[in-house]
């Protein structure tokens, strides 16, 4: 789309599960993209999508994020999808949650960037016991300190090609006749990611009334056991449930989460402990010009084709 010809738009986290989804989407506008990665492989899998010549990926640590505020200068556009689910080290939470969206707030308000879409969680809270929750509503916080017209948005858990948590547990199903559950009544409001995808480009291009924050849920609510049971009916296979409390899981997962990339957490068993679905009446998806797909259709598309 030629009005959005030579408009600078910069990304962060573009690497993970909502930025290569996101990117891919992108390639149907004419915005020239700096994706900041710390992933040396991801040029190549995301190139395919994106012009060459409309394609930047640049290197970066947290360490030394002073050395990119070059790429500042006439930027139309600041994302950050920036999240980790563990910490490699003590700190990395905030570092990633938190001190990072000051940082890009400061410099976007400095370089009179137009627009910063800010990606956060659902349920976030400074008070909670959870250090990925607590970090990430810190993050919102000084994020608005530094830059009052971020938008901000809170997705629920997401589903879609290459999901964590509909892949891992479909994966798990393969080769074991029993599923872990953990938590089975804990609620959650899955949204497509590729929902969410839309949703950010409608704020980038300007189709939408452009509220602070926005709080992104699909169109029912399930259990943890729900989702399970939808994921076996969908793949037409039977397997065993294992309650477990996630409250004694945090024995294990105490020592697990010592391993570089560990299956589960303490923090991860914390925020089972509550639900993560709709509560606040703020603007949603809808708002963002998505009617948000059905969970149920897009894992048959994904596990039955």
């Amino acid at each position: 789309m030629k009005e959005n010809k030579n408009k600078k738009i910069l990304i962060f986290g573009g690497s993970g599960f909502l930025g290569k989804n996101l990117i891919n989407m992108l390639g149907e506008f004419d915005f020239e993209i700096i994706v900041f990665s710390q992933k040396k492989t991801l040029e190549k899998k995301i190139l395919k999508y994106i012009p060459k010549n409309n394609l930047k990926i640049v290197g970066w640590s947290l360490d030394n994020i002073q050395s990119i505020e070059n790429h500042f200068l006439k930027v139309e556009a600041v994302i950050n999808l920036c999240g980790i689910l563990y910490e490699n080290k003590r700190g990395d939470f905030y570092r990633v949650h938190s001190d990072l969206p000051a940082i890009l707030g400061k410099m976007s308000s400095k370089h009179n960037v137009r627009n910063l879409i800010h990606i956060s969680a659902l349920g976030v809270s400074e008070n909670s016991k959870s250090k990925y929750s607590s970090s990430k509503a810190s993050g919102e916080r000084r994020l608005l300190e530094n830059f009052p017209n971020a938008k901000i948005l809170r997705p629920s858990l997401l589903f879609g090609h290459g999901d964590n948590f509909f892949g891992q547990f479909s994966q798990m199903a393969s080769i074991s006749p029993v599923l872990p559950l953990i938590s089975r009544s804990t609620k959650f409001q899955p949204i497509s990611v590729i929902d969410v995808a839309t949703g950010i480009i409608n704020l980038l291009i300007g189709k939408r009334k452009k509220n602070a924050l926005y709080e992104l849920g699909g169109r029912s609510t399930y259990s943890f056991e729900e989702l399970l049971k939808m994921l076996l009916e969908v793949k037409n296979i039977k397997r065993i449930f294992l309650p477990l409390n996630s409250k004694l899981m945090k024995i294990p997962a105490f020592f697990l989460q010592k391993l570089p990339k560990p299956p589960f957490t303490v923090d991860q068993m914390i925020l089972l402990e509550n639900d993560n679905i709709l509560i606040n009446n703020l603007p949603g998806i809808e708002d963002l010009g998505v009617k948000p797909k059905d969970l149920k259709d897009e894992l048959i598309k994904i596990y039955q084709n």
